[in-house]
Formats: structure tokens, C-alpha cells, sequence
């Protein structure tokens, strides 16, 4: 009985062997149809003209540094495209042109199927308006600048600093104004000095807030907001906000308030 079984071993293992050969077969050439309509299909893309330019300007917050008209006007100006296969359209070019303009945060350009060539643009959002002893350009959220636009007049504040990277070293306090009402209702003007010192002047009261050195404002911003606040809420129920000429938030732990 032993004897049978080993001898039917061999038998076995080669059938299995064959009949795995023979699936491996089938779905080869169950694929190859698949495949090569994927080929036609990417050949068929790519020999798709473009007849559609289609431009998307994210207005975001109400804002039109750039819009979409000027857009469509600069690349018809600049390139050939409609009729163009899609293959040969100079994306890379064309993407840099667009980026390239006042106001443009980012530029994606995705060619359709369809023959339109899709381009969405993000517009840079200013945080501030920085005056500087020779030029005034507007600060955007990442630390960039942008030129002052005719058709758009940004509701941001005004920073006087004697230098962009200057300016630029007030992005926390800028950044914090900007997701908070109450502190974007209160600062109406920043300055940074020379030596890298930021104050504001408050909306209310003839007063300098002095934050000390922009090194300081990523690490205890937060701190010395809440030491002003608290002193505000203070004078309020005393009824005086206006006593005072100069706060001092430099020191650590401290507020110096001197009338």
C-alpha cells in the first residue's frame, strides 16, 4: 500500500505543474487585449488636438490680484495651442509664464481627454503692507511678496520695516492677527526697527506695544499676547485705556506699562 502512494507522488506534482503553466497562459492572454487598449489609448490621447483653453482664477476672499480674462489673454498672446496636439503643447513654458505673474501662488495645467487644456490658479494672499524706505510691496502669508495692484486694494495692515527680511520676521505676529479677529480688529500699525525690535500702535489709544525682538515673537508670542489682553481687560473695567503712552512686553513674564 505504501509502495502505491509513493508512486502516485511524481504524477501529482507534474499535473499540478502543468495545469499552474497552463493559468499562468490564460491570463496572459486574457491581459494582452487590456494592455494594448491602454496603448491605444495613450496614443489616442496623445494625438488629441487642443481645442479649449479653460482658465480657473480661486477668487479667494473676494480677492482679484489676477483674474481670468488677463490670464487667457497673456497665453493666446504668448503661445499657439488651439489645434495643437496635446503632446507637443509647451506645458512646462506655459507654466512658468502664468507663475511668473503678479499676484499667481501656484499653477497646475491638466490637458483633458476632450481637447480642453484646464489651468487652476491659487492667488497669493497679502497679510500685510510693507513699507519700506524705497519701494511698498505686500507680504503674503508664505513670506513672499507681490506688487501693489490698480484694480485691488487689500484690507491687510500696514508694516513699516527698514528692510523685506526685516519684514518678514513679523510673519508669527502676522500670521496670528490673521486667524484671530480680535487681534486683527486691535493692530492697525507694525513696526520693526533697525536692530529687529517690533512694536505695533493700537487702534485705541495713543500707545506703542512694544513685543520686543522678532527672534522672541515665535517662541513667546503667544505669552505676550496674553499678558496684553489681560491687562486691557483690566483697564476696561477701570474705564481708562488711555492713561498709558508706551507697554512693554519684552521682558520675560513682565508687562511695563509707562504713562
Amino acid at each position: 500500500m505504501s509502495r502505491n502512494i509513493t508512486s502516485e507522488q511524481p504524477l501529482v506534482k507534474g499535473a499540478s505543474r502543468q495545469k499552474s503553466r497552463w493559468k499562468v497562459w490564460w491570463t496572459l492572454l486574457l491581459m494582452l487585449p487590456v494592455a494594448l487598449a491602454f496603448t491605444a489609448a495613450d496614443r489616442s490621447a496623445d494625438a488629441v488636438p487642443c481645442l479649449a483653453l479653460d482658465i480657473e482664477v480661486d477668487q479667494m476672499e473676494g480677492m482679484f490680484f489676477v483674474d481670468a480674462p488677463t490670464l487667457h489673454a497673456l497665453v493666446t498672446e504668448r503661445f499657439n495651442l488651439i489645434e495643437r496636439p496635446m503632446s507637443s503643447l509647451p506645458l512646462g513654458a506655459l507654466h512658468r509664464t502664468i507663475s511668473e505673474q503678479n499676484g499667481v501662488a501656484s499653477c497646475r495645467i491638466e490637458p483633458t481627454l476632450g481637447g480642453a487644456l484646464k489651468v487652476q490658479v491659487t492667488q497669493q494672499r497679502p497679510l500685510a503692507r510693507v513699507w519700506m524706505p524705497d519701494t511698498v510691496l505686500y507680504l503674503d502669508e508664505m513670506g513672499g511678496t507681490l506688487a501693489l495692484s490698480g484694480r485691488y486694494t487689500a484690507d491687510v495692515p500696514v508694516l513699516h520695516a527698514p528692510t523685506m527680511a526685516a519684514a518678514q520676521s513679523t510673519l508669527p505676529l502676522l500670521r496670528m492677527m490673521d486667524t484671530s479677529p480680535f487681534w486683527d480688529q486691535l493692530i492697525d500699525q507694525i513696526e520693526v526697527q533697525e536692530n529687529g525690535a517690533v512694536s505695533f500702535r493700537p487702534r485705541i489709544g495713543d500707545v506703542v506695544v512694544e513685543l520686543g525682538p522678532a527672534a522672541q515673537l515665535e517662541q513667546d508670542l503667544n505669552g505676550r499676547l496674553d499678558r496684553l489682553l489681560n491687562f486691557y481687560k483690566a483697564l476696561i473695567q477701570r474705564g481708562d485705556l488711555r492713561q498709558y503712552r508706551k507697554i512693554s512686553l519684552q521682558y520675560d513674564g513682565q508687562l511695563v506699562a509707562s504713562k
